[in-house]
């Protein structure tokens, strides 16, 4: 049997297979988009490959019984992660976010010099070196992405190459003993065995120990009709409401929260062992975002009924306009290569007929093109050989940072568009003749 007809078959029995909730495994399932089949939105490509990229299908759930919002359509973390694109180290605001993260729950929650960190999806050690010049005594940082991991190189981390669940759990505690604290940012919503990997944090935690997580919320989620965020590496779209009764069934507790501007809008959550210390003293702030949830109906079907409107309302906006641009001769490129632009360009339908390359500031995708597709990823050089009149700023969460790279190209006349929260022209204003 050839792939393409295996991945045919194989995409047909997905659609068949009654969809179930991975934290609860109820049926009781709501759709709230399906974006057809697409392309992995991590799979960058080189040309001579394009004849053989594989599609899957992409569908969005809300479970009525627990309320998680999640994926259905889970691929091979293999084909996911094992050779990954994603360095956080390049972004500065990153990097300044995440010393400022270690600073924190290092005085808040550990005595340095007699503790044990893991972190779990610790890509290539953006939070861990600041960890570790936080003088915490252990460091263990797991990764499954090959490429990502060896970029560590600082004797002060131990790293292990693979996925984090039950079994390296039990490695870490007999090697390393039980963990002090254990972080995972943005990956809490990227595990297909979820309650796998709950339970083997549980159990690798000490009893007064502490769970850190941060994940993109589904509040900024829904009110800023991010749909960029979901692609097939990001399985669930947390609310408090949602995992609150997923940790619940570990006899876990979300003592704290903490809004996180990063991303477009992210959560970060204090979970701890219902006999803990912490969750004796739980956070007011826990009991208000929880009412927040409640009052917006993050617990109610007609809530994602809406959401999946407005996003097929807010994609026709951004085709709009680029047909508009188009038909005026103008010439627009992307801005960030990321799995997010690959949900915009793949579910809206941008083709070369709307944008003519694709900008990316990290070199490990130079050369390479966008999963779908097909767009080649140029440096930010290219701007100064070929300033098109327009980019198209998928990455718009760094806006900010990526204006301050494209300085010459917006002096000598060069226009943004962003395509959420609001798809509109930023910077140089746009006569009436060019709309």
């Amino acid at each position: 049997m050839s792939v393409s007809t295996k991945i045919s078959r194989d995409k047909a029995q997905a659609r068949s297979i009654k969809v179930t909730c991975a934290f609860c495994q109820s049926g009781k399932m709501h759709s709230i988009i399906d974006f057809g089949d697409v392309a992995l939105a991590g799979g960058f490509l080189k040309k001579e490959d394009i004849a053989n990229e594989p599609k899957f299908p992409l569908r969005l759930f809300f479970c009525t019984e627990c309320f998680a919002v999640q994926v259905v359509d889970v691929v091979e973390p293999e084909l996911l992660f094992n050779n990954y694109f994603y360095f956080s180290s390049a972004i500065r605001s990153l990097k300044e976010h995440f010393v400022d993260y270690a600073m924190e729950v290092s005085s808040r929650f550990l005595n340095p010099e007699e503790s044990t960190v893991v972190e779990f999806g610790c890509n290539d050690g953006i939070l861990l070196k600041p960890f570790a010049d936080q003088k915490v005594r252990t460091l263990i940082g797991v990764d499954p992405a090959t490429n990502v991991i060896n970029t560590i190189q600082d004797p002060r981390i131990n790293t292990i190459n693979d996925f984090f669940g039950p079994k390296v759990g039990r490695d870490i505690e007999t090697k390393y003993g039980k963990a002090d604290l254990i972080v995972a940012n943005n990956v809490y919503a990227h595990i297909p065995d979820i309650n796998g990997v709950t339970a083997a944090v549980r159990d690798l935690l000490k009893e007064d120990g502490v769970f850190v997580f941060e994940v993109h919320y589904l509040g900024k989620v829904i009110e800023g009709l991010q749909y960029d965020m979901i692609y097939h590496e990001h399985l669930y779209y947390h609310s408090l409401i949602a995992l609150q009764n997923h940790f619940s069934r570990y006899d876990m507790t979300v003592f704290d929260v903490k809004p996180i501007p990063i991303h477009g809008g992210s959560m970060r959550y204090y979970v701890a062992k219902n006999t803990s210390k912490y969750a004796k003293s739980i956070s007011a702030r826990v009991d208000l975002l929880k009412r927040d949830e409640l009052t917006k109906g993050y617990n109610k079907i007609e809530t994602y009924s809406n959401f999946g409107l407005d996003v097929a309302l807010r994609k026709e906006k951004l085709m709009d306009l680029l047909a508009r641009l188009k038909k005026k001769g103008r010439s627009i490129a992307g801005y960030g290569a990321s799995g997010r632009a690959n949900t915009i360009i793949q579910y809206s339908g941008i083709t070369s007929d709307y944008i003519d390359f694709m900008i990316d500031d990290a070199p490990a995708k130079e050369g390479y093109c966008t999963p779908g597709s097909h767009f080649e990823i140029y440096s930010n050089r290219r701007l100064q050989e070929d300033r098109p009149d327009y980019l198209l700023i998928f990455a718009w969460g760094y806006f900010n940072e990526i204006a301050e790279k494209c300085r010459g190209y917006l002096a000598a006349g060069g226009r943004m568009i962003t395509p959420l929260p609001d798809v509109k022209v930023v910077f140089s204003p746009i006569n009436d003749a060019d709309l």
